[in-house]
């Protein structure tokens, strides 16, 4: 169930990375540099990828959930990659100036949600 909630949550940010993204020219109003598109493309690029592994994720849940075959091993490396990825933003949100504590805490307790799923995912049955 972590690893769906976890996926939604990353769906819905990833929307609205995407939606930030694409209205980036709307926050420097009428005086918009004239590279303003470009400042977009990274931020795309980052929303798509969170949003595609926030799908695979709560896919792979509910597949856990069904029963599919092989369900918990694709799922347990991907939840996996998500707390990797968790975890080098937490060191990225603390050391880059300024630090950003709620932030770190916040990608910490992903790390370790989606770190607890992945190895109860991945471990050996009897």
């Amino acid at each position: 169930m972590a690893v769906i909630v976890g996926g939604i949550a990353l769906l819905i940010t990833g929307i609205g990375i995407i939606a930030m993204a694409l209205t980036i020219g709307a926050r420097f109003g009428g005086d918009a540099p004239p590279d303003v598109g470009a400042l977009s493309v990274i931020p795309v690029i980052l929303g798509l990828f969170i949003l595609l592994l926030g799908g695979a994720l709560t896919a792979g849940g509910v597949a856990v959930l069904g029963g599919a075959p092989r369900a918990r091993l694709a799922t347990g490396i991907l939840s996996a990659v998500a707390a990797t990825l968790a975890g080098l933003g937490t060191v990225l949100a603390m050391t880059t100036a300024p630090a950003d504590p709620v932030l770190a805490i916040g990608l910490t307790v992903a790390a370790l949600g989606f770190g607890v799923a992945a190895l109860l995912l991945l471990r050996l049955r009897r």
